[in-house]
């Protein structure tokens, strides 16, 4: 199998499930909006997006989330989606709240307000900015969930949750909007993720 990968929050998600997974996969680094909009690539993913997985047989997978599943799934020595019905209903419970409210704002601030979007959707210049405003507020909700001291944001151990918020905090520490200071359990969680190895994956 190999790797498409490139500079870009959503492929930064599988390299950092790779670094915790402890496993290796070959990549093929790819220019962001050059080589990943070129028509050979989106032979691989129409969409002209990264991270895409290729399989040995040819198969293709073009989803972050999605390659993660997989990747679980391939290689289950190390789980972090879970393996009882609870464990896999409970870690995407918090997986889909950590990306819905953390990174999905963020992520559509970003794609309104830089130039590297502006031929794949109408910008919004006035959303992107709501955007931005909202995030202070979503880190004092993390923080209000973490209160109960629990480890990780899925409970005692390290799971795809805390993945989602890595990304997240990648991509928020890129503009300005990190957890404020006031929200000491997001920070705590901040300083715990930022300690990982996986952290410069």
């Amino acid at each position: 199998m190999k790797l498409y990968d490139a500079q870009a929050a959503n492929a930064k998600r599988v390299r950092i499930f790779i670094a915790e997974k402890g496993i290796t996969v070959p990549t093929v680094q790819l220019e962001l909006g050059t080589d990943t909009r070129s028509a050979e690539f989106r032979k691989l993913n129409s969409l002209g997006e990264v991270p895409v997985l290729e399989l040995d047989n040819g198969n293709v997978i073009a989803d972050s989330i999605a390659i993660c599943r997989y990747l679980d799934l391939a290689f289950p020595e190390k789980p972090l989606m879970g393996c009882t019905a609870f464990e896999i209903g409970h870690i995407e419970m918090w997986s889909q709240r950590i990306y819905q409210e953390l990174f999905l704002p963020i992520g559509l601030m970003v794609r309104h307000q830089l130039p590297l979007f502006a031929d794949v959707i109408e910008q919004v210049p006035d959303f992107a900015a709501a955007q931005r405003r909202v995030m202070p507020g979503k880190w004092q909700w993390l923080d209000q969930e973490l209160s109960d001291g629990r480890a990780f944001i899925a409970g005692e151990v390290f799971t795809f949750a805390d993945v989602q918020g890595m990304t997240a905090l990648m991509l928020a520490d890129l503009f300005d909007l990190a957890p404020p200071d006031a929200c000491t359990h997001a920070t705590s969680w901040s300083a715990k993720m930022r300690n990982r190895r996986s952290w410069s994956a």
